[in-house]
């Protein structure tokens, strides 16, 4: 990548995955496969998932360290952020929490 070009995040992204596959990093490779919701945030990459299993697996901090790596390995020095976003589910029953606080009955169905 030129200096002139913009960087892309699928590109990077997609080199990262692609590191980890090469250097037989099995399990966070098919991890971090799994991982769509990505985005350049200045300097950083940002890491976005909702599911549980996701986030423990790539926010551990050997396998930050690896992603890490990945990213030096394309000449790039970009902090990692990972994200672990609520499900709609999840949303729901924080809801419903609340409203059983105020002393709102409800009955699920």
């Amino acid at each position: 990548m030129t200096p002139s070009e913009p960087l892309k995040v699928k590109t990077i992204w997609g080199k990262t995955v692609l590191y980890l596959r090469e250097h037989k990093n099995v399990a966070l490779h098919v991890v971090c496969g799994d991982i769509t919701n990505v985005e350049l945030d200045g300097n950083k990459l940002v890491l976005r998932t909702e599911e549980q299993y996701l986030y423990d697996m790539i926010s551990s901090p050997e396998n930050v360290e690896e992603i890490k790596k990945a990213i030096a390995w394309q000449g790039l020095s970009l902090e990692l952020e990972i994200i672990k976003l609520k499900k709609d589910e999840d949303l729901v029953e924080e809801d419903l929490t609340k409203l059983s606080k105020l002393g709102i009955k409800f009955r699920k169905v």
